[in-house]
C-alpha cells in the first residue's frame, strides 16, 4: 500500500498534515488534510491529478504510474486563476515596480555624484 504524508505550512505558520493512502492491488485512493478526507477515488491504476484547497491555497497531488510502480507528488498550484494567486501576482508586480524604481533612483544618484565630482573637482 502506498502511504505518504506531507506537511504544508501556511502563511500564518500553521502546519497542515496532508496524507495519501493508495492500495496496491485495488487502486483505491484516499487523500486527507489534517482530519478531513478531501479525495476518495476507487480503482486508480494510472496517472491522475487531484486538486483541493487548504484555506485559500490550491493544492495538487499528482500520481504518476510508470511500469506498474507509482510515484506521488504534492505541490502548491500558483498558476491557476484563484483569488489567492491573483493577489500573489499583484504583490509580485508591485514589488517589481518598486525594485525598478529603486534601481533607477540609485543609478540617477550615482550619475549625479559622478557628474558633480568630474565637473567641480
Amino acid at each position: 500500500m502506498g502511504q505518504l504524508t506531507w506537511t504544508y505550512v501556511d502563511d500564518d505558520g500553521f502546519s497542515h498534515k496532508v496524507g495519501l493512502y493508495h492500495g496496491d492491488k485495488t487502486g483505491h485512493l484516499m487523500v486527507y488534510c489534517n482530519t478531513r478526507i478531501v479525495v476518495i477515488d476507487f480503482g486508480v491504476q494510472s496517472s491522475k491529478n487531484y486538486t483541493f484547497f487548504i484555506d485559500e491555497e490550491l493544492c495538487d497531488i499528482a500520481i504518476e504510474e510508470n511500469e506498474g510502480a507509482f510515484s506521488y507528488s504534492f505541490t502548491i498550484d500558483q498558476k491557476t486563476d484563484t483569488p489567492r494567486n491573483r493577489g500573489r501576482r499583484k504583490m509580485l508586480k508591485s514589488q517589481l515596480k518598486q525594485s525598478l524604481l529603486l534601481g533607477v533612483a540609485f543609478v540617477a544618484a550615482i550619475s549625479i555624484v559622478v557628474f558633480l565630482v568630474m565637473n567641480f573637482l
